[in-house]
């Protein structure tokens, strides 16, 4: 007779994944696991004479000029017409950047269930999936795609 302790296991569908995401326009746009980000608060951002459209210029971080990637422009294309805030991203295979977004990043607990992913055909490569959260559209975002192409088209 076995007088040990009963495991207990959690269904697969129970277990949860705490993600952030960040807002365009009406967009969510779901942020990467391997990614560091921080909120800069009252960043100013320097204009650069002959940037590529999708550059609002370059923001001083921590003694690091680093360029601001208009997200509006990107996702949307046209630039914000209001203020917007500044999210400083690092990414493991590129230098960091910062992007601008509606309001600051906010989280969403997602489940096995919720990760079924839907193929998107009209939005860039960068996102070309998106899960259906029951309260919003999650747009599934490769920024290292991004990145990659923005480095590409700026050379």
């Amino acid at each position: 007779m076995n007088q040990g302790i009963e495991s207990v296991s959690t269904p697969d569908d129970l277990v949860t994944t705490n993600r952030f995401y960040y807002k365009v326009g009406q967009h969510s746009v779901l942020l990467e696991l391997e990614l560091k980000t921080e909120v800069l608060m009252s960043q100013t951002i320097y204009p650069l004479p002959f940037a590529p459209d999708w550059c609002k210029g370059l923001a001083n971080v921590r003694s690091e000029l680093v360029p601001v990637i208009d997200m509006h422009k990107i996702i949307l294309g046209r630039p914000a017409s209001i203020q917007t805030n500044l999210l400083l991203v690092h990414h493991p295979k590129f230098p960091p950047a910062v992007l601008s977004c509606d309001g600051y990043p906010k989280q969403v607990k997602l489940t096995k269930d919720d990760l079924n992913l839907i193929e998107e055909n009209q939005l860039p490569v960068w996102l070309a999936q998106r899960l259906q959260y029951p309260a919003e559209r999650l747009l599934v975002a490769d920024h290292g795609k991004l990145l990659r192409y923005i480095r590409r088209n700026s050379q």
